[in-house]
């Protein structure tokens, strides 16, 4: 709803608060980061490419936004990485009022990270449930506080037993719906579980944008269709943020926790099943400790 992006600014005053934006410098990220710069928040760019990041945050303060903006460099394939960049936040940054995880790839071909977890499920699924967790005592230093997963209609295909292509010919569409099923179920588990520190944990969907860095991989065919299906049911980059800064700036949504938002209205979510939601938490947190 563009529109709504652009009437809201008055009523969302984010002056004093600090969020942070995985994957802050390109598509879905970028938008979301330039509105609450807007807002007035101070925005900790979490990017791949600290480059580009720069060259991006130099785009948006010379639009005079009223926030600022801080680029950090942060690879989700990478734990090390991920457990750099909370260190070295917390050292300028001990409350955090917003996490937005909205970072993610999706890869039509197998790839591993350096420590042999299959990409997509590492950057999608265990960065962010690693950071979230490092940020948690950020996160409570804030509260009330709210975690956002961005996270998609198109999931499905989850083995349980098998979440990195070890037993099952990798396919990239069904790893990328593995992993944005993953991202709903756990955002239930992360509500349960910090529930009592007022830290709200919700997801959203944010549409079918075509125009993002997403489809960067398809081949051209696949990319011709999809600019297509864009023009009859794809939404705007705009359009696609607004759930997200909803969720993160509405105070109306004050102790709103464990949904799945599309187009600002919370529909149910068809993986609901807290002992699964239990187990694949556990199976996560067992790969991070692994890993340590």
């Amino acid at each position: 709803m563009v529109q709504n992006v652009g009437t809201e600014i008055r009523k969302w005053n984010m002056a004093g608060k600090t969020v942070v934006v995985t994957g802050a410098n390109r598509g879905l990220g970028r938008e979301i980061t330039r509105n609450l710069a807007r807002f007035g928040a101070r925005v900790i760019m979490a990017c791949r490419d600290g480059d580009h990041a720069l060259q991006v945050r130099r785009e948006i303060e010379a639009e005079r936004v009223s926030g600022s903006l801080e680029v950090r460099e942060l690879d989700l394939a990478h734990t090390q990485s991920i457990r750099r960049f909370v260190q070295n936040l917390k050292t300028n940054h001990p409350r955090i009022d917003v996490l937005i995880n909205n970072a993610g790839i999706s890869l039509k071909h197998p790839e591993r990270t350096p420590a042999g977890l299959e990409m997509t499920f590492a950057v999608n699924v265990l960065g962010p449930q690693l950071l979230t967790g490092l940020l948690a005592d950020s996160l409570k230093a804030a509260s009330p506080s709210r975690v956002i997963f961005v996270a998609s209609t198109f999931a499905g295909n989850m083995d349980i037993d098998d979440l990195q292509f070890n037993r099952r010919r990798f396919n990239g569409t069904k790893a990328y719906q593995q992993s944005k099923q993953a991202n709903r179920m756990l955002t239930r588990e992360w509500s349960r579980r910090f529930i009592d520190d007022q830290i709200w944990f919700n997801s959203m969907n944010p549409g079918l944008m075509t125009d993002t860095d997403l489809f960067r991989q398809s081949p051209p065919g696949e990319k011709r269709f999809m600019r297509l299906l864009g023009k009859i049911m794809g939404r705007t980059i705009p359009q696609g943020a607004d759930t997200a800064l909803w969720l993160a700036c509405d105070p109306a949504r004050e102790g709103k926790t464990g949904g799945f938002y599309q187009e600002r209205k919370k529909i149910r979510c068809k993986f609901e099943d807290p002992a699964a939601e239990g187990i694949l938490w556990q199976k996560c947190e067992e790969i991070i400790q692994n890993l340590a």
